[in-house]
């Protein structure tokens, strides 16, 4: 036996609930009908009314009701149904939208139903057919005019989220670019005394051992001199002593190595720097992952000591990656001190890097505090923070996310609340020319 359509069996529930009204629900052209659930849902609607809606009476069963009106007449229809006395004789005008968007004007009762509501309406009727027509007429107009206001006011808040952005971008390349500029100069005027200091020490280091080469040529030469010159003998053997000979020659070695190395430090830091803040290339270039990287974390360390967080790398030997290294090594620095500032003291933040596909992979992964489910698609709008005030300005992730944009990038992030969160960067692996790397090609190059 076939089975009957639902929305005919609730014109067959209603028809027996309400004999003398069953005439209406299929044939009559006035009477528009609606039995609505108690939180304003379709139940069904005749045929007169999906007309007016300009849909099939069953494609609108459990839609929702207010989602066909002007947001008033929407408020008006919530106020009614929740009001205690709902069912009443007395009749009030709504504006309905169809699905064209054109607004039509009907008169409606309301008579509670079971556990829901009977909308009955119909047409206005004014003895002054020219005057129900210019009402209707400046109605219809107002109605897609309120629906135009929320349309325009939605698209004002798009536009002011993308002038906040914007402006958020801005600030930070002027920033980037004056630290590009200063790093320049800094890199320029440290780099000259550094590098004739550390000339002058690793050749005092040379001189020196040649010295120690000649006292140890003398000293080999003792025995002989205390046989043919006793009182130069204790000469040599007394200033050897007033100078302590064997401390200096056991020690300045190492000195002057310690010296080197803190030089060499230095010029490594000032590499780091330049690394790091290639702020002023605005042009892609091939780089390193892993350099660059180093750099950053090298920078990150007074951070580490102060939150007593330890971080672990593990780089695979990739080819070099078409990118704007400056701006890359900033998204990687801001996801790191996320990633540090969310963990405890004695936690390790893990950074590594690999190919998925033909992307370039940049992995940072921590056992902190996690993200909130409902925060997580808000960490890369702009001044969105979970952080104290004054402590950060949740500009960050924001400017993360549009620097790996504009290389053509992703960022993925998982996070479970207490257990951690992992961020991805995925660039896309290109040569020079602009087109993809082959997999044989990277395989290749490792």
């Amino acid at each position: 036996m076939k089975k009957r359509p639902e929305h005919l069996k609730l014109y067959d529930e209603l028809s027996g609930i309400i004999p003398f009204i069953s005439s209406y629900l299929d044939t009559s052209a006035i009477v528009h009908l609606a039995l609505l659930s108690p939180d304003g849902r379709i139940r069904l609607v005749n045929p007169t009314l999906a007309d007016c809606l300009k849909a099939r009476p069953e494609d609108l069963a459990d839609q929702d009701f207010l989602g066909f009106m002007t947001i008033p007449d929407g408020e008006t229809l919530t106020r009614r149904l929740a009001s205690p006395d709902a069912s009443c004789n007395e009749t009030f005008l709504l504006n309905l939208v169809d699905t064209a968007q054109v607004p039509h004007s009907l008169h409606f009762r309301i008579t509670a139903m079971g556990d829901g509501f009977l909308l009955l309406g119909e047409p206005p009727r004014l003895d002054n057919q020219n005057l129900q027509e210019e009402l209707l007429q400046l109605n219809n107009q107002l109605s897609v005019l309120s629906r135009e206001n929320v349309r325009k006011g939605r698209e004002l808040e798009r536009t002011l989220a993308d002038l906040k952005k914007t402006q958020a971008l801005l600030v930070h390349r002027e920033k980037i670019a004056s630290l590009g500029q200063m790093t320049a100069g800094i890199a320029h005027e440290i780099n000259n005394p550094l590098a004739f200091v550390l000339g002058n020490v690793q050749v005092l280091q040379r001189d020196f051992d040649d010295l120690l080469a000649f006292i140890n040529t003398i000293g080999d030469a003792l025995p002989e001199i205390e046989a043919l010159e006793p009182r130069l003998h204790a000469d040599i053997l007394a200033k050897a002593a007033e100078i302590d000979l064997e401390y200096l020659a056991e020690t300045l070695p190492h000195k002057i190595a310690a010296n080197i190395e803190g030089l060499e430090r230095v010029k490594n830091i000032i590499l780091d720097l330049r690394n790091f803040s290639r702020l002023d290339e605005a042009e892609r270039k091939l780089c390193c992952l892993a350099e660059g990287i180093d750099a950053t974390l090298r920078f990150l360390g007074p951070l580490l000591h102060e939150h007593g967080v330890s971080v672990t790398t593990d780089f695979a030997n990739l080819p070099q990656l078409l990118c704007m290294p400056g701006p890359l090594n900033q998204a990687v620095s801001n996801i790191v001190a996320n990633a540090v500032q969310a963990s405890v003291p004695g936690q390790t933040v893990q950074v590594s890097t690999r190919l998925e596909g033909e992307d370039y992979c940049i992995e940072v992964a921590d056992q902190g505090s996690g993200i909130s489910p409902e925060h997580l698609n808000k960490v890369f709008d702009p001044f969105f923070t979970t952080k104290p005030v004054g402590s950060g300005t949740g500009l960050g992730l924001s400017i993360t996310h549009q620097i790996v944009a504009a290389q053509g990038g992703r960022i993925e992030i998982e996070s479970l609340p207490g257990k951690g969160t992992t961020v991805r960067i995925l660039l896309p692996g290109r040569r020079q020319d602009g087109s993809s790397s082959t997999k044989e090609e990277k395989h290749g190059s490792q």
